[in-house]
């Protein structure tokens, strides 16, 4: 009789999932999950950078109406053929050059499941700058692959010779470049991805794009009306536009990269109430979600400005966010008592590049009257 194999790993002492915890990857056992603080009483919510405007009662009625024609006993459009139809059109992209996504969380962890092939030896690499995005390094330790983290600058700057010389090293499979970058605001050089996937073919490049609304700069160029960079991906997410409820994601790449991608998509991954939603708010709407957006530009710059006054120091930002600076511990103090007056912002108060600092969505007059008068009570 064969022995027993012994188990990959031990299992910690006391951890609650018992001997299971042995069967988790390590760095995955040290990952708090993502939480949402949800007080009782919200006054202003500014801490997950949704457009802060409800639809106007024109739109509500018509998108009722298209709503009440979903047929809710069927299974979805696996393909979503009408969706992607009039999204390719605004685009000016092919249709198969379109992957759509639960949001761009989604498409984030198919990217990392589709190119997860070991380098030899070694799990597949998965690179992003950091501070950026906190769900690129959870979808990369979730499926055992090995997180290639470049630090920002001091001023959260991309430094390009360090990831370039990043990359060289440990031959990533996918790199995720927020343009601009959350939770900074920071907006780097968008050539830079073209540079990197014309240097590195062996490579998928994201130019990940969801706040364009606010930036303006895309790579969407390289992909269409030809492709002109093969392993470019341009994703983007309708989350930040005024339809966060939806959560629909999608990217734009070469066919040959699309299709492969289609393999690890979950299927029927959208509803049939939110491709028929995005589908009438990417028409329909979409004058009025690009009004709205250029009215929380105008809006970053006053609400920059109140946050300067007050003593914090303010990054420069195209998204729809202000990352904000005082001294470590004392940003948490801030961020509590804001909480507890029925103001939502994200605490990033923790030791390493972050510490001391808040993060403030860009909302409505009325929402930042409110906030400002909460700082003023509470510095």
């Amino acid at each position: 009789m064969s022995a027993e194999p012994a188990p990959a790993t031990t299992a910690p002492a006391h951890h609650p999932l018992g001997a299971l915890a042995a069967r988790v990857p390590e760095p995955l056992r040290a990952t708090a999950a993502y939480h949402v603080p949800r007080p009782a009483q919200i006054l202003a919510k500014l801490d997950a950078n949704e457009l802060p405007f409800a639809l106007p009662d024109e739109l509500l009625e018509g998108l009722s109406a298209v709503l009440r024609d979903a047929a809710l006993e069927r299974y979805p459009d696996a393909n979503a053929t009408e969706l992607r139809a009039a999204l390719a059109a605004t685009l000016g992209a092919a249709p198969e050059q379109l992957v759509f996504g639960n949001g761009s969380d989604e498409l984030i962890a198919m990217l990392c499941s589709a190119f997860a092939a070991p380098r030899g030896t070694r799990p597949a690499a998965i690179a992003y700058p950091v501070p950026t995005f906190v769900y690129y390094r959870l979808a990369t330790i979730a499926r055992g692959l090995e997180p290639v983290e470049v630090p920002l600058t001091s001023r959260f700057e991309l430094d390009e010779a360090a990831f370039v010389a990043a990359m060289e090293r440990e031959d990533p499979s996918v790199v995720f470049l927020a343009l601009p970058n959350n939770p900074t605001g920071t907006m780097w050089r968008c050539e830079f991805a073209l540079e990197l996937a014309a240097r590195f073919p062996r490579t998928v490049i994201v130019s990940d794009e969801a706040y364009l609304a606010y930036s303006g700069q895309t790579n969407l160029g390289a992909l269409v009306p030809e492709v002109s960079c093969p392993n470019l991906v341009v994703m983007r997410t309708l989350s930040k536009v005024g339809m966060a409820g939806l959560r629909v994601g999608y990217l734009v790449a070469a066919p040959a990269l699309a299709q492969h991608l289609e393999k690890v998509r979950p299927p029927y991954n959208l509803g049939s109430l939110p491709q028929a939603a995005a589908r009438f708010l990417i028409t329909t709407g979409a004058s009025w979600c690009q009004a709205r957006a250029a009215e929380v530009v105008q809006q970053r710059g006053h609400l920059a400005g109140e946050l300067e006054r007050r003593g914090f120091e303010v990054f420069p930002s195209a998204a729809n966010l202000l990352l904000v600076r005082t001294e470590p511990g004392r940003a948490h103090r801030i961020w509590q008592a804001l909480q507890d007056r029925g103001v939502l912002v994200r605490d990033f108060d923790r030791p390493g590049p972050l510490a001391g600092c808040l993060r403030i969505t860009v909302g409505t007059a009325g929402d930042h009257q409110i906030l400002l008068e909460a700082l003023d009570q509470v510095l």
